[in-house]
């Protein structure tokens, strides 16, 4: 059996405990019965937490696909240290959703929502890649061929669905409106607060009812201190990134260049 409180005594947040925990279930079958197990799409700092205590475990081994190199989303296959990762099958499939979109400009958020209606959980779809008349969706390989019957519109918008490659993925250019902007400091709730034109205190309330992220990790405080390069997020709003701190103004405030996600 694993040292279960040894490796989660450095997490802090319950619901860290429970997704190690449950895939630490996993790590438990692949000792026993040699198998192959996975996990379901895991942002990047789930990654992070769960591939830096696998990598603890004796005798298995683990690789993360997200569909193409870059993804953000991604699942972990673990396996005996015996199985060369590139034997290990596929977990993602790539599905290109296509309709008449010249009307109807349409959103990740759009795509995800059909997606969704279809009966698929969130935590089975990774990145998804919005183009000017079609969407990339990267999914879980056994439900692929369930959300290519199933998913036949987006926004009314009818729509094909196909499955291709990662050599055929096209990567779309970000599309992103840039801020530049001052804060007094890079607090969090200051720094929010300018990206996505709110004030400090809605952004408090949001950092309350845990909708704030920082690189994908639960913000709880709003005090808590943001770097360049950051990547902010507010559930059901959106994200922005801070892209440059580049001086301080006459007013002692420090200058942003922020880009915003649309």
């Amino acid at each position: 059996m694993l040292d279960r409180e040894r490796l989660t005594s450095h997490l802090h947040r319950e619901e860290e405990k429970i997704l190690l925990n449950h895939v630490l279930d996993k790590a438990e079958i692949v000792l026993k019965r040699k198998s192959k197990e996975r996990t379901n799409f895991l942002n990047p700092h789930e990654c992070n937490i769960i591939s830096g205590v696998i990598k603890q475990v004796n005798e298995i081994n683990f690789k993360l696909e997200g569909g193409y190199p870059t993804a953000e989303r991604k699942r972990i296959s673990i396996f005996p240290d015996y199985i060369y990762p590139d034997h290990v099958e596929n977990t993602v499939s790539i599905l290109k959703i296509s309709g008449n979109f010249k009307f109807q400009a349409l959103s990740h958020r759009d795509f995800l929502g059909a997606i969704l209606g279809t009966g698929i959980k969130r935590e089975m779809v990774g990145d998804i890649l919005v183009a000017e008349d079609f969407a990339q969706v990267i999914v879980a390989a056994e439900l692929k061929d369930y959300i290519s019957l199933n998913l036949v519109q987006v926004h009314e918008v009818p729509v094909e669905v196909l499955e291709i490659s990662a050599e055929d993925l096209v990567m779309p250019h970000s599309r992103v409106k840039e801020i530049r902007t001052t804060v007094p400091s890079m607090r969090i709730d200051a720094v929010a607060s300018a990206g996505f034109g709110d004030s400090r205190s809605k952004i408090s309330r949001e950092i309350a009812s845990e909708k704030v992220q920082i690189n994908y990790k639960l913000v709880s405080n709003p005090s808590t201190r943001v770097e360049e390069g950051d990547l902010i997020s507010i559930r059901g709003r959106g994200r922005i990134k801070v892209v440059e701190i580049s001086g301080v103004s006459n007013r002692d405030r420090l200058k942003l260049l922020i880009h915003r996600y649309i």
